[in-house]
């Protein structure tokens, strides 16, 4: 399915192919790249410490138990699609969401407020995606997964001209959709391409407005230049292969669609571009990107390759203070490890 996010993480691994991106395939790269990664890093800690390889060991092994969880309430024998994946990842490997926030149910009415959160969630119909995409930005949410082959997106906005814009995508099969209103002023919409309607009409039927998702990061930014704020947060995680979990993630800050930074997050390559100069203590490098951005890069932090990418007022200036506030973790590629919010 030619859709935003494979645009998206063609433009961030730098493929310009001239046909559809074949995202199955960049997923898996980023996995093999995960793991070689993550064994390098676990080398030289476990040289170092004998007692963190066994309660390394210790939690991989406990992570893939064979035994899939139950829910309360649920047999032992149900079947993993009949559990919530929110609450319940299946074993093997499924990435974390991103943590249900405090307090429980969705306000339908804070729908596209907050940029760092999600007012929905889609049960279970993304356990078997090699990739789901949590997005929150410009009025509008959305989860992106495959199935069967598949691409789904789903979205909730109140305004309803914005699920619109899918619509008008070109890519290969007939565009199928389903749209309706869940809560009074609150629009929500499955887009799919090529599909059987019946499919779109399954997943609506797991669309859930009770649960409220944070959209969380790999970094932190510690403060925010005078007049900006959180404007969009995206992250893309691998349903599959455990040291491999990151795909991508974006943050947007700044004062409006012009006057902002792009800050991409994604694994570092195995020999990555070495640094022209030192920023808070870590090589960077200054350069103009394809899209003839001024941009700063951290080539990499612990293994996590950040990017701050400006448009407007947002140059070099202003993205080298951006990069001095990053704060990267020690296993930027496991999701349990991030922080609540990515912005102060």
């Amino acid at each position: 399915m030619n859709d935003q996010l494979e645009q998206d993480l063609a433009a961030a691994f730098g493929e310009h192919a001239g046909g559809v991106v074949d995202t199955d395939v960049l997923a898996g790269a980023a996995a093999r790249r995960g793991r070689r990664l993550r064994a390098r890093t676990y080398a030289v800690r476990c040289a170092a410490a004998a007692v963190t390889v066994t309660v390394v060991a210790a939690g991989a092994a406990a992570y893939r138990s064979p035994a899939p969880p139950t829910a309360p309430g649920a047999s032992a024998s149900a079947s993993p699609a009949d559990l919530d994946w929110t609450l319940h990842p299946p074993p093997g490997g499924w990435s974390v969401p991103p943590p249900v926030t405090a307090g429980g149910a969705a306000d339908p009415s804070k729908v596209g407020t907050d940029p760092s959160l999600l007012h929905f969630t889609v049960d279970w119909f993304a356990v078997d995606s090699p990739y789901t995409t949590w997005r929150s930005t410009a009025g509008i949410e959305t989860i992106s997964f495959r199935r069967d082959g598949a691409g789904y997106r789903v979205s909730l906005t109140k305004d309803a001209a914005l699920l619109d814009e899918d619509l008008l995508e070109r890519g290969p099969g007939e565009p199928v959709h389903e749209r309706w209103q869940p809560a009074p002023g609150v629009w929500a919409q499955v887009y799919s391409r090529g599909v059987p309607a019946d499919d779109v009409a399954r997943v609506r039927a797991r669309v859930r407005l009770d649960t409220t998702l944070r959209c969380t990061t790999p970094i932190q930014l510690s403060t925010l230049p005078a007049g900006a704020r959180l404007l969009g947060c995206e992250t893309t995680l691998a349903g599959v292969d455990l040291p491999g979990r990151l795909l991508f993630s974006r943050l947007w800050v700044g004062e409006n669609t012009v006057d902002r930074a792009e800050i991409v997050m994604r694994g570092s390559d195995p020999s990555p571009s070495p640094g022209t100069l030192m920023i808070s203590g870590r090589p960077a490098r200054v350069f103009t990107d394809d899209r003839f951005r001024p941009s700063v890069e951290f080539p990499d932090c612990n293994g996590l390759t950040v990017t701050l990418s400006g448009t407007g007022t947002y140059q070099v200036p202003v993205l080298t203070l951006l990069a001095e506030a990053v704060r990267v973790g020690q296993h930027p590629a496991d999701p349990a490890t991030w922080a609540d919010r990515p912005t102060p």
